[in-house]
């Protein structure tokens, strides 16, 4: 055990060492593409005016262009804080120059108390491989198809920045990636219906993105009747919801969700009204009107509500493995721009009410991700088993949870402590707890009441020299694939290392981008990727809605991957009984 620590301290430093290297150098580049952008810089027109953008070379020597930073809504400040985003009808500059990403969102660092950003941070990046008429031998091509992309970060964190997801592999493919930034936190999710906030402000940025691709991306060479939206955590859950909502299903033509699926109320925010009080109380708010609580925190400067959003966690969710103290909501009143008025069960259940493909899974080792957040709080879970019990149980009158979690404990453990010689179990647990079992739902939900659905299941098992989230969180001697290092296998992100083609990590990356591609262009991730995934991927399997069995056919990801059923060694089967058990009418 002191050995496989030291190794994660040492794989910790090398992750850290990349990171600073990484990102020095792209803020370089950055600065200098500013101050000396290139001599060719196209001028596409769009509806709101004239950006210019900058063409350049795939990691393949191929052409492509890039436009960084093309605003896509008024700045959502003074008045516009909280509420839904105004669209930007006309630039303020006859060309606007989009070399370089722009200001990310405000936002408190996910692993730190650091808090940066700008409240003014509503912008695109679209990444093509070519523009429309720019050569002979593009004319009478087909429109691309395109990939709208939304970042993750526990709906607290993150950007759309190239830093991170530089699309080079995904444009190689002849796809046009759009990657954009959103409103984090209670900047993007205060919801306040009293005083006129309905909530999911940021949910309603990520639709207004998509009604911009709509409108704007035939000019930059896509086709706009050939949309697949993706997202990796809370993108994922954030596609989700879309893929969910009327209002924005008209936007896009299929969803890929990594690593997250908002079906039950563990994803939403917990008693969102009074968190908005309790964090007007915070900053001095005496009185007891909801508008006198919405007057008192559109005065707080955003980098104060950025950085004291936690004190409006409820004493609930401070014993939950992982905390996002702002969230989506359900909103009240269906409108032009509302996400999600239903209970995501009920939309689900209501037999053929969805009609768009969709390809969903997790990774293996989703639970390094609250391993990281709990600390050494995690070995509390053997003494308390009561904490093993998730909020998907929701315990329902007369479940005993110390039972429940001690049952839960015998199943993951056994007879073994919980300590760090069973971490992997620790692991297990924590996984499907937070991401695996839901999305399993999910997908059971969905082989039972939606007929029309194609659903496509995967699971990542990978684990490899660019898996750096899980050594960043030193835990790279707990097994599985980390929540997020997926997304090292897709995107061109500046610090990761570069590795021989033949790789298996170059490999795996290859098999991602194949599938995306071919997902993205044809709504079947194995037309068109048989070169590289000679499997063929099936879709889940329909059941009948009175069924009381379900199986689940999964592709595992890996350097050769194959089709399972039901993977996990009966931890699918587990949960499934106890839901039957104290849940009787859930699935």
């Amino acid at each position: 055990m002191v050995l496989a620590r030291a190794r994660a301290f040492v794989e910790f430093v090398y992750a850290i060492l990349l990171i600073v290297y990484g990102s020095i150098g792209f803020l370089v580049r950055h600065r200098l593409i500013r101050l000396l952008p290139p001599s060719v810089r196209p001028v596409v027109t769009v509806r709101q005016g004239k950006v210019r953008g900058v063409t350049s070379t795939l990691a393949n020597g191929a052409q492509y262009h890039f436009f960084k930073g093309i605003p896509y809504a008024e700045p959502p400040v003074g008045k516009l804080r909280f509420r839904a985003p105004v669209p930007l009808e006309r630039f303020r500059k006859p060309i606007v120059d989009c070399y370089a990403e722009r200001a990310n969102a405000m936002q408190k660092d996910f692993l730190s108390t650091r808090v940066s950003g700008s409240e003014s941070c509503l912008y695109l990046n679209v990444f093509t491989p070519r523009l429309p008429g720019e050569a002979d031998t593009t004319k009478g091509v087909p429109r691309l198809p395109v990939m709208v992309f939304i970042h993750g970060g526990g709906f607290m964190s993150g950007s759309g920045s190239s830093l991170f997801y530089d699309p080079d592999y995904f444009v190689q493919q002849d796809v046009i990636v759009v990657t954009f930034n959103y409103r984090l936190g209670p900047l993007g999710f205060l919801c306040l219906p009293g005083a006129g906030i309905p909530g999911n402000a940021a949910l309603k940025d990520q639709l207004l993105a998509l009604k911009w691709v709509n409108e704007n991306i035939a000019q930059f060479g896509g086709n706009p009747d050939n949309v697949t939206l993706f997202g990796e955590s809370a993108g994922s859950m954030s596609a989700y919801l879309h893929y969910l909502s009327p209002n924005s299903q008209k936007y896009f033509h299929r969803v890929i969700c990594q690593s997250g699926v908002a079906c039950s109320d563990a994803f939403f925010q917990v008693e969102p009204v009074e968190k908005a009080r309790k964090l007007a109380r915070f900053f001095g708010y005496t009185g007891d009107s909801d508008q006198g609580v919405l007057e008192t925190l559109e005065k707080v400067p955003a980098k104060e509500l950025a950085r004291h959003q936690m004190e409006a966690i409820s004493e609930a969710e401070k014993h939950l493995a992982l905390i996002f103290v702002f969230r989506p909501v359900i909103e009240e009143q269906q409108t032009d721009d509302s996400i999600i008025t239903q209970h995501p069960r009920e939309i689900l259940k209501t037999y053929d009410s969805l009609r768009l493909p969709l390809l969903e899974g997790c990774n293996s080792g989703e639970g390094i991700l609250a391993l990281r957040t709990l600390g050494k709080r995690w070995h509390d879970f053997g003494r308390s088993p009561e904490r093993m019990v998730p909020v998907l149980l929701s315990r329902p009158p007369g479940m005993d949870p110390v039972r429940v979690g001690q049952e839960i404990k015998r199943f993951y453990f056994g007879e073994r402590p919980v300590d760090g010689r069973t971490i992997d179990q620790m692991n297990d647990l924590l996984s499907d707890n937070t991401f695996i079992t839901n999305s399993v739902i999910s997908a059971e939900w969905l082989a039972k009441y939606q007929p029309n659905v194609t659903h496509f299941h995967y699971r990542f098992a990978y684990d490899g020299r660019l898996s750096l989230l899980k050594r960043v969180f030193q835990l790279s001697n707990v097994s599985g694939a980390c929540h997020g290092d997926d997304l090292m296998y897709m995107f061109k992100a500046s610090f990761l290392p570069t590795l021989p083609p033949n790789s298996d990590e170059c490999r795996v990356r290859n098999i991602f981008i194949a599938l995306w591609t071919s997902y993205a262009k044809h709504g079947h991730p194995s037309q068109g990727s048989s070169a590289v995934v000679p499997v063929k991927w099936d879709p889940v399997q329909k059941v009948a809605r009175d069924s009381d069995d379900f199986q689940l056919d999964c592709l595992e990801i890996n350097t050769v991957p194959r089709m399972v059923r039901n993977p996990g060694n009966g931890r699918l089967q587990f949960w499934r009984k106890l839901l039957k058990q104290y849940r009787p009418d859930y699935l």
